[in-house]
């Protein structure tokens, strides 16, 4: 028969044993009495009766919806919550998460993550007592998701990872390490001119419809194959238009390594509030685990105005154009967390590309300005210029890196600045070739360069430009080996030759050392950038090559200077001599 509590306690002794220091022994004591038997056999019986994990309560914080309107949700009862805090509003389709964005004296402010319309007043509101984080690391490459992480290109739910703080302070200054390294984006224009760091924040700025997605969505494909995770943070977007962009980057093969943050233009102003900082959170994994990463937010002007829809609703005082007192700190306080770290915090690196659009090139805007102030740099994209058929249309003369040429091969960067000069002498004097005036010859030599510049600079999607590919077409326009050829030819030349290049590129192995080397001078790469011209022209068979064999070799014939004599002279008869051309 089975004992029972009772039939043990009957068998203890209730006396008090006097306490007594326990002896160290080796191995288990062992039970030598019937007390001890007793106790033992006591404590088995109710450890076997007691559940495996301690049962108690749960305490939560519980509030009350007093108003519900426009996306704004304003909470009563709630004493203990957190700017930032996440809660949930129990309604009749299931929880609704709100963000807490506001505490006055006896109410919660805070905006509804999602549909608002299934919240009533009156429902309860549950503290969480957490920030809302997203889900980072490799399960979220190739997929198109919500700022809150939830899928939303419909293949299946997300693979759990690592639960990233969605606003995370930026790192500190003990944290960080100098820009050394260049990304590059295959671009001749941006890689030369305006050259971009793993750390840097570049701003992409220009009106509507001059191509910076596009630009960014070739700076993803340039970059498949150099271990750099991409995130692309759409801010109040059209959804057909990103479905677009999706589809661009799956025909190039870099989906595999992008993930996209969407937040369209349907949504309410909350989700696109989130979305870059979401952005930004998914980026710092990779920072983290010591790699490297680049996030675009396309675009944060959407952003800002996100935020002042946001800020009216919740009757915060507006000040400029109607935005918030705290609009600047809103967009550095995310812009900030992009960062090289030092090799004692996992090196890694976060690269932002911010976009911003303005009106009528006008960049003096107030959120354009705000964040040329924050980042270290811009890229102007010039509508002019697009109309003229240069793609990608950045105007260089009115671009800056803050960088500079510090992470640039000194070849590379000697050759860029002397184009920048010429490009931006073609700027100040383009204007007398539509003038009906006489031009001197140096000055019609100075256009004529500029246009050949720009040419070189014009690049097709598709088109991936190395460092010494790069110092190859630099060489030919700065030197004026082109200067004879005509820009239609030399457009066609430029993709002749980085083929040939690339083709013949075991043959050019000493060309892409001195290109990459320490060389900083053009007389030092030249033997090295003749001897891949000499090689092209000697074996390709091409039309474009034979005129370009044709103007080089004339123009690097030895000339012979011969001095006839006075009486051998002819004179010149009339009608003879030119007038001089009208520009």
């Amino acid at each position: 028969m089975n004992k029972g509590i009772g039939d043990f306690l009957d068998d203890i002794d209730m006396s008090v044993p006097e306490k007594k220091e326990p002896k160290k022994e080796e191995g288990r004591r062992k039970d030598t009495g019937g007390e001890r038997g007793a106790d033992s056999t006591l404590t088995n019986f109710l450890e076997d009766s007691l559940p495996d994990k301690e049962m108690a309560p749960e305490i939560v914080e519980v509030g009350e919806v007093v108003y519900i309107g426009d996306g704004v949700c304003k909470i009563e009862g709630l004493s203990n919550a957190r700017i930032d805090d996440v809660l949930k509003v129990e309604t009749g389709a299931g929880d609704v998460l709100v963000l807490v964005l506001g505490i006055t004296e006896n109410l919660v402010e805070s905006v509804v993550l999602g549909d608002y319309y299934g919240v009533k007043k009156g429902n309860l509101v549950i503290s969480t007592r957490k920030t809302l984080k997203i889900s980072g690391g490799d399960g979220v490459l190739g997929r198109v998701i919500s700022p809150i992480g939830k899928p939303l290109d419909g293949l299946g739910p997300i693979k759990s990872g690592k639960q990233m703080v969605v606003e995370r302070p930026a790192p500190g200054v003990y944290m960080r390490s100098p820009i050394v390294d260049q990304l590059e984006t295959g671009f001749l224009v941006i890689d030369s001119i305006i050259p971009v760091g793993k750390g840097q924040r570049e701003l992409v700025v220009g009106d509507r419809k001059t191509g910076k997605t596009r630009l960014m969505a070739d700076i993803i494909c340039n970059l498949k194959g150099k271990d750099i995770h991409c995130i692309y943070v759409a801010i109040g977007s059209q959804k057909a238009k990103v479905k677009s962009f999706v589809q661009y980057l799956n025909k190039y093969g870099a989906l595999e390594y992008t993930t996209i943050v969407m937040g369209s233009s349907d949504d309410p102003p909350s989700l696109n509030y989130l979305a870059p900082y979401a952005g930004a959170a998914l980026s710092e994994y990779y920072m983290d685990s010591g790699k490297n990463a680049l996030v675009i937010y396309d675009d944060l002007s959407k952003h800002a105005k996100a935020y002042r829809q946001m800020s009216l609703l919740l009757k915060r005082s507006p000040g400029r154009d109607a935005y918030p007192g705290d609009i600047f700190f809103l967009h550095s306080r995310l812009l900030e967390r992009s960062a090289k770290l030092h090799s004692k915090y996992s090196g890694g690196s976060v690269t932002a590309l911010p976009m911003s659009e303005t009106q009528n090139g006008d960049i003096s805007e107030y959120i354009c300005t705000n964040l040329m102030s924050i980042t270290d740099g811009h890229i102007y994209l010039d509508t002019q210029m697009m109309h003229g058929g240069t793609l990608p249309a950045v105007n260089s003369g009115a671009s800056v890196s803050r960088i500079g040429g510090s992470i640039q091969p000194p070849m590379l960067r000697k050759l860029a600045e002397l184009a920048a000069s010429q490009l931006a002498r073609y700027n100040e004097v383009k204007s007398y070739e539509i003038m009906n005036t006489e031009i001197s010859e140096e000055t019609e030599r100075e256009i004529g360069r500029g246009k050949r510049i720009l040419e070189i600079f014009t690049q097709l999607s598709g088109v991936n430009l190395s460092s010494d590919e790069e110092v190859l077409l630099l060489y030919l326009v700065v030197t004026g080996i082109v200067d004879k050829i005509d820009v239609e030819v030399v457009a066609k030349l430029k993709v002749e030759m980085i083929e040939f290049y690339r083709k013949d590129s075991e043959n050019h192995d000493k060309f892409r050392g001195a290109s990459l080397s320490m060389i900083k001078s053009v007389e030092e790469i030249k033997p090295f950038a003749d001897a891949v011209i000499g090689s092209y022209l000697s074996k390709t068979d091409s039309d474009t090559a034979k005129y370009f064999k044709y103007i080089y070799e004339k123009e690097n014939a030895p000339k012979e200077v011969a001095v006839k004599p006075q009486e051998e002279l002819k004179p010149v008869q009339a009608g003879t001599v030119e007038a001089p051309k009208q520009g």
